[in-house]
């Protein structure tokens, strides 16, 4: 197997490893952000408001539920589709 061949193989798995990846129930402040795509302080907005669930365990970290966060987007795509409708309806759109 020549060199190229190999580093081709080697990229394919990476990505199929990434592609399996799950993520935990429970995500640091880290990881929640790069599973999500929203900042630190945006997190902790939604914490406060109850968009999404938080808690520090022993008094420790915050930590995010990643099913609620996965809640919030679709509750999010849910009222941008009921926006949208809506815009259409009047003409808007």
């Amino acid at each position: 197997m020549k060199e190229q061949q190999i580093i081709e193989l080697l990229q394919e798995l990476r990505e199929e490893i990434a592609r399996l990846q799950t993520w935990p129930r429970w995500l640091p402040i880290r990881d929640a952000v790069r599973y999500s795509g929203l900042s630190e302080k945006k997190l902790r907005e939604l914490a406060r408001e109850g968009e999404i669930y938080a808690t520090k365990p022993g008094g420790g970290k915050l930590i995010f539920d990643r099913e609620s966060i996965d809640d919030y987007f679709l509750r999010e795509k849910a009222r941008i589709k009921a926006h949208l409708e809506l815009f259409k309806r009047s003409g808007i759109c």
